[in-house]
């Protein structure tokens, strides 16, 4: 069912009369279910639209077109749907493997400054500028794909119009952007065309982990002569600068990155190895690595990888992004934000690691550590004899 008077009704919402809302609801929420139930059970459909119809109504604000209140409301059902779905792969998939901080702490989210908001904000109304000035079709079909994150089939079925109409919108509607903003873009500062964020380099300083404190431990352990810790400490440190991030990894990442570290000869290739031997047959480099974010206690890394001549960032876990930049002599990074999100873990060079044993010692007291059946201690893998 079409209605065309619903822009009557966000007007007068918008205007004070809060109750309009209560017939919009009534008009778009049957849809809204049947759109969600597509990508998730009913009952988590009902919930994602109840939060929709929130969001919609807190953020009515800016709904550009009026006349365009049901594709946009079903963007934001979409968006809560891919979310959902996204939580769901996440409580089945344990990353701690890759690279993550301690956990039961909390960190404040860093702010950004204030010329960072104020050139975001000046880039926004530049591209919602250029966007507004589009023929409505193609407007629409630009808001509801890149704004409203809807896919090409999804804006195909919401508008009624055939999927190669909508494919032709958009394409039109790039060249017009490309050629409205390339001069705008031009004269804004460089930090805020190029979107770099900024990166401090680093170096894998250690490798560390908890070992007997009063029995002889081997590094590289092989079976019952196994007495190490579950978990490796990859210690990050700044080239300039005494700051030191904490990684925490898998037993077999940690070894891997302390053995390319130690210049170790593989007698086959390993997973590292044969990945850097495939770059270089394709012609690919590797230019750099970064930790870029961490989030819910859990390191993100960025891989910036040159294949003829373009480069391209492809995500990745930190322990993976470590050791192909130490096998192929790549710099490495991490971000400030990383540094400043990360701030209750950070170390300084000329400290101990009484820093580290507490939050180690805390996350026993709150199970999220199994307890050590001897008394361990923190030891660099350099100072442990070295497995036969």
């Amino acid at each position: 069912m079409v209605f065309d008077d619903d822009h009557i009704f966000v007007a007068r919402v918008l205007s004070g009369d809060k109750a309009s809302f209560s017939v919009l609801i009534e008009r778009h929420h049957s849809a809204a279910i049947a759109f969600a139930t597509r990508m998730l059970s009913r009952s988590e459909a009902e919930d994602v639209v109840q939060d929709a119809l929130l969001s919609a109504f807190l953020g009515l604000r800016q709904l550009r077109r009026a006349e365009s209140f049901k594709p946009w409301l079903l963007g934001i059902v979409a968006n809560l749907c891919r979310t959902r779905l996204r939580q769901h792969r996440e409580l089945h998939f344990d990353d701690r493997w890759g690279g993550s901080a301690v956990g039961g702490f909390s960190i404040e989210d860093a702010q950004p400054s204030a010329e960072i908001v104020h050139e975001t904000r000046h880039l926004h109304s530049l591209v919602y500028a250029a966007i507004d000035a589009l023929p409505g079709a193609q407007q629409d079909a630009v808001r509801m794909h890149y704004l409203e994150d809807l896919k090409i089939s999804e804006i195909a079925i919401l508008t009624g119009s055939p999927v190669g109409t909508i494919k032709a919108r958009l394409h039109l509607a790039r060249a017009k952007l490309r050629c409205a903003l390339a001069s705008q873009i031009d004269q804004m500062p460089l930090e805020a065309t190029r979107g770099e964020l900024t990166m401090i380099e680093v170096i894998a300083h250690d490798v560390i982990l908890r070992a007997p404190k009063h029995e002889e431990a081997k590094w590289l352990p092989y079976g019952l002569d196994d007495k190490l810790g579950l978990f490796r400490v990859i210690l990050l440190k700044q080239t300039e600068g005494n700051r030191i991030l904490p990684i925490w990894v898998g037993p077999l990442e940690g070894h891997a990155i302390a053995a390319v570290i130690e210049k170790l000869p593989f007698q086959r290739p390993s997973t590292f190895h044969l990945t850097t031997a495939l770059m270089e047959a394709g012609g690919m480099k590797l230019d750099k690595v970064a930790v870029t974010s961490l989030r819910d206690n859990v390191f993100y890394a960025t891989m910036w990888v040159n294949a003829g001549g373009v480069q391209h960032e492809v995500d990745a876990r930190p322990s993976d992004a470590i050791t192909l930049a130490l096998i192929q002599n790549a710099p490495m990074f991490v971000t400030e934000e990383t540094f400043e999100r990360a701030a209750p873990h950070v170390l300084v060079v000329d400290h101990e690691l009484s820093g580290l044993e507490e939050f180690h010692q805390k996350a026993l007291a709150e199970g999220k550590l199994e307890p050590e059946s001897t008394e361990m201690a923190w030891r660099s893998y350099r100072s442990l004899s070295r497995a036969q």
